[in-house]
């Protein structure tokens, strides 16, 4: 069978749609759209409409490419996030095709291979540089996957004033580790707030009923 789909590559953002075919899904007789791969001979699956026809196909063509020289004998992924999560834990790129690095240029993780993953990036700045207010920075270092590691590193606009020096002592394990001030600090900031919202909906219950008996009076 000939092929009728081109690959497709993840670089620049994720995509949103199906692959789109060049050929029109084939169809028996009676209009019923079915799979003609030699793969589903045995087993012929109908669909009711052309777009799961479609998805169904990338299980078959696995249209989904990684353009990296290392990967250009591996087959291609069914679906999108196949490809993006292969992507993101073997070439360790973020959805944007970049390296998500600390943005302090003192950390020992401002550098190198850098995080997988923005969470894991955002939790490495609340629990190791966190400043006098408590925050990190909102604008961390991202840098494009094909630029050299030693590029210049551009800082944020407005780093706390206060910084947590990082040594190249602290290990990956330190710095994934628990600190327990910090868990203490949260569970009493949950609590508060939801003493709050407790607070508020005691107060909508009371209005609730306030307008009831309006509603009944009236």
């Amino acid at each position: 069978m000939a092929q009728d789909v081109s690959s497709v590559t993840v670089e620049s953002a994720r995509p949103r749609l199906a692959v789109r075919r060049t050929r029109e899904p084939p169809k028996n007789a009676t209009g019923q759209i079915y799979c003609d791969h030699p793969d589903c001979h045995d087993h012929i699956p109908y669909f009711k409409r052309p777009c799961e026809w479609n998805k169904h196909m990338d299980k078959h063509d696995r249209p989904y490419k990684c353009t990296n020289p290392d990967c250009n004998k591996m087959l291609g992924f069914t679906y999108s996030g196949g490809l993006l999560r292969h992507q993101r834990e073997v070439h360790k790129m973020n959805s944007q095709g970049k390296k998500l690095l600390c943005p302090y240029p003192d950390c020992n993780r401002s550098s190198g291979k850098g995080f997988t993953r923005q969470e894991n990036l955002k939790e490495h700045l609340r629990r190791l540089h966190r400043g006098g207010d408590g925050r990190s920075p909102d604008d961390p270092i991202s840098l494009e996957a094909n630029e050299p590691e030693n590029s210049p590193v551009l800082l944020p606009l407005h780093p706390s004033k206060r910084k947590r020096h990082t040594s190249e002592s602290y290990s990956s394990s330190e710095e994934e580790g628990s600190n327990p001030f910090d868990l203490r600090d949260e569970i009493t900031r949950l609590r508060r707030e939801v003493i709050k919202k407790d607070s508020r909906l005691d107060e909508l219950e009371k209005e609730l009923k306030q307008l009831r008996r309006l509603i009944q009076n009236g």
